[in-house]
């Protein structure tokens, strides 16, 4: 998966990523208060059960939706830096920690949805 939206978005032709900055944070808002109010609603009632859903599923769409915009910002940067003299140096590591931390997200967001399923079978 993040191979794939990393792909998609180091080769698409436009900066049209770039543009995701406002809804991305207003996604980012609602899923924090998503996830603090599933925090403390009990999930067996029907708003908790909402809440974590929309904190689950809402945060893997989120946090791929950011790996787009991050993969295509470092890229961006990466083609627009500098090279002059007394410029410091382009650092791709230090630029792409974001893309490390939307990895971390989207596994850890897999692997709660696939502990939920895996936890029915018997």
């Amino acid at each position: 998966i993040v191979g794939g939206l990393s792909t998609v978005a180091a080769c698409a032709p436009s900066d049209k990523f770039l543009n995701w900055a406002g809804p991305l944070g207003i996604g980012l808002g609602g899923v924090l208060v998503a996830s603090l109010g599933s925090a403390f609603l009990p999930p067996t009632s029907a708003l908790g059960l909402s809440l974590y859903s929309i904190s689950l599923y809402g945060g893997l769409l989120l946090f791929s939706a950011f790996l787009l915009y991050d993969t295509q910002k470092v890229v961006r940067k990466a083609e627009s830096h500098p090279n002059m003299y007394g410029v410091m140096p382009y650092d791709p590591i230090n630029m792409s920690h974001h893309i490390v931390m939307d990895a971390l997200n989207i596994f850890i967001r897999i692997a709660q949805i696939l502990g939920m399923v895996g936890g029915r079978r018997k």
